[in-house]
């Protein structure tokens, strides 16, 4: 018997789930989704990491310390670099 605070249409069947193949996971063209750039950042406030995304207009990475919520901005330099792990104060 239910208890009284599980109601039948709370049930989920998990037999029914089906893990997405990689066939599923491209889009509607068949194409692979393209990776998003980012940076990984260790916050040395916090002594934590996180992933900043590049902003859409691709001129730089912005994010946030996931503890404190400090803003951090970093501009994308000309010539670039293939360091992709960076610390911020």
């Amino acid at each position: 018997m239910s208890s009284p605070r599980q109601q039948p249409q709370d049930r989920l069947e998990v037999s029914s789930l089906q893990a997405a193949s990689p066939s599923q996971a491209s889009d509607a063209s068949g194409a692979a989704p393209t990776p998003k750039p980012f940076l990984m950042i260790w916050f040395r406030c916090c002594s934590t990491y996180a992933r900043i995304p590049k902003s859409p207009d691709g001129l730089t990475y912005r994010g946030r310390c996931p503890k404190c919520l400090a803003k951090l901005e970093v501009p994308v330099g000309e010539g670039g670099t293939n360091r992709r792990m960076f610390e911020a104060e």
